[in-house]
C-alpha cells in the first residue's frame, strides 16, 4: 500500500536576524506531516522554494487532469494507486 498524508499542520516563520546577519526577514514555510503507516516528517522551506514546489504540483495535478479527461489507458498500464 502506498503511503499518503493523513494529516499536516503548517505555519510561515519570518527569521528576523540570526548570529551571523543582523536583519535576515526570510519567510520560511514550515510544515508537519503525519503519514499513513504512521511516521511523522517535518520540513523547512524557504518561501521561493515553497513556490516552486507549490507550481510544481499544481502543474503535475493538472496533468493527471488532462489524462484523465483524454480517457487515456494510463491507470490500466500502471494499476491502482491504493
Amino acid at each position: 500500500m502506498m503511503t499518503s498524508i493523513k494529516d499536516i499542520k503548517w505555519r510561515v516563520n519570518i527569521v528576523i536576524s540570526s548570529r551571523d546577519l543582523s536583519r535576515v526577514l526570510e519567510p520560511v514555510v514550515y510544515l508537519e506531516l503525519w503519514l499513513t503507516d504512521g511516521s511523522f516528517k517535518c520540513l523547512e522551506i524557504p518561501l521561493s522554494k515553497f513556490h516552486t514546489l507549490r507550481q510544481n504540483v499544481a502543474l503535475l495535478l493538472k496533468e493527471i487532469d488532462v489524462i484523465n479527461r483524454k480517457g487515456t489507458n494510463i491507470m490500466r498500464i500502471i494499476g491502482p494507486l491504493n
